[in-house]
């Protein structure tokens, strides 16, 4: 197996350094690679998982919609992240969240059936899968922290510090939704952040 690993590789590996190359190569040999147009879905409600992707480039959201039929996001995919729903796939029930393109993107897919045999046989994948579990709850706790925060404002400003990347690559629509609010009331949000700045530094 001895052959050249597309160049996306190297960040891959810089940020699991776990995970030998030919390693890389055997998860190459069972990956496709996928492009996924703007608005399309990698995984639509209702539907069971059945393949996991690193994204190459491009962004996506994690969403769910309330009783009422309103999108809400749970949270964002962006480059080098991994996007699945392993409750969907292990426990053979209908997906109750979307993952949607929020531009044009590029992934690296695999079947999780293929994908699941390789823990056994190499720890190091194992280790990758336990990490990637880890990222997840992190990150839902970050979210429930963020909605812990009574007002837009506090909410705002919290992504402002801990989370920049959100700011700066997600629309405010997304970020609303995100943060469980109105565009309206978080633009507000955003203009008085910016007034306070703008006083700070007269």
């Amino acid at each position: 197996m001895g052959y050249e690993l597309p160049a996306f590789y190297e960040r891959l590996m810089k940020k699991y350094p776990v995970v030998s190359q030919a390693e890389w190569q055997l998860l190459d040999s069972i990956a496709t690679v996928k492009h996924i147009k703007k608005g399309d879905t990698f995984l639509r409600y209702g539907k069971i998982a059945r393949y996991s992707a690193f994204v190459i480039s491009g962004m996506f959201k994690f969403s769910i919609l309330d009783d009422e039929g309103n999108e809400k996001i749970l949270r964002f995919g962006f480059a080098d992240d991994f996007l699945a729903n392993c409750e969907s796939y292990n426990k053979r029930v209908p997906s109750a969240i979307s993952i949607t393109a929020i531009e044009d993107a590029v992934i690296l897919k695999m079947n999780i059936k293929r994908l699941q045999p390789l823990y056994d046989l190499h720890l190091s994948l194992l280790h990758v899968n336990l990490q990637l579990y880890q990222e997840l709850l992190e990150q839902q706790a970050e979210h429930q922290q963020i909605l812990s925060f009574k007002s837009p404002l506090q909410r705002y400003r919290f992504l402002l510090e801990r989370r920049p990347a959100i700011i700066q690559k997600i629309s405010l629509t997304n970020i609303a939704r995100y943060l469980y609010t109105s565009r309206e009331a978080l633009s507000r949000a955003r203009l008085l952040l910016i007034d306070q700045a703008r006083n700070f530094c007269d």
